[in-house]
């Protein structure tokens, strides 16, 4: 910016997002302030930036191209499922493990 003539304009953005700011503001406020910055993000980035179990993620990677970025994160790096009877019930019920019992 420094580098800029004095009388060159800001480019206009694609999208703004407006906060209340006062001493009182809460910013850690779920349904005021988080969730409505999380929303805004997503629509910016065009991708889910909510937090997701194990479960969830391994049923992304089988149901979606894209996964979200937690999961991308978090779960195919080796960091997630932890095997439950219910996880294993659920994976044959939907055709994606055989029944060896």
């Amino acid at each position: 910016m420094r580098l800029r003539p004095p009388d060159w304009p800001l480019p206009r953005p694609d999208a703004v997002h407006h906060i209340v700011e006062d001493f009182l503001t809460d910013w850690t406020a779920p349904n005021a302030h988080i969730l409505p910055l999380r929303r805004f993000l997503e629509n910016c980035l065009s991708t889910d930036l909510r937090n997701f179990f194990a479960e969830s993620c391994f049923l992304f990677a089988f149901t979606h191209q894209k996964l979200p970025p937690f999961c991308q994160q978090g779960y195919v790096r080796m960091q997630g499922l932890v095997g439950s009877q219910g996880l294993r019930r659920h994976a044959v019920e939907a055709g994606l493990l055989e029944d060896f019992t």
